[in-house]
């Protein structure tokens, strides 16, 4: 009898340490997304590299067409303690290099947090379809 409520203690402990692995959002990072920025909304492509990061580039900025193709994000990967993706941010127009954390919020949406310093910025970045 002690035996059988010891196996059944830890097997529910195992249950529910694991159940958080199946809560995670899974999302793929790669396709086109429009920036939600008022004044200027760019769109930009994601894509895997080689290296198991992944790469943004602009596809369309009608303000600035001339950045069109520019790399903007470097270098993310995903963090598995974290939940998130992490790399390089080298907007285009400006010539400098910020750290950028990609929050999963659903499949077809991301929140992007750029820090350099004590100065941070958070857009959100919505799935085109």
């Amino acid at each position: 009898m002690a035996q059988s409520v010891i196996r059944t203690s830890i097997f529910t402990a195992c249950f529910f340490a694991g159940t958080p692995a199946f809560c995670q959002i899974r999302v793929n990072l790669t396709g086109n997304w429009k920036i939600e920025v008022k004044d200027k909304p760019v769109e930009i492509e994601i894509y895997p590299a080689k290296d198991d990061t992944y790469y943004g580039k602009v596809i369309n900025d009608n303000n600035t067409p001339s950045k069109n193709g520019t790399i903007v994000l470097k270098a993310l990967k995903y963090n598995k303690a974290d939940q998130v993706f992490k790399g390089i941010m080298r907007p285009a127009d400006a010539d400098i290099d910020l750290n950028v954390t990609v929050y999963p919020v659903d499949k077809d949406r991301l929140k992007m947090t750029a820090k350099k310093l004590l100065v941070s910025k958070t857009v959100y970045l919505t799935r085109i379809k």
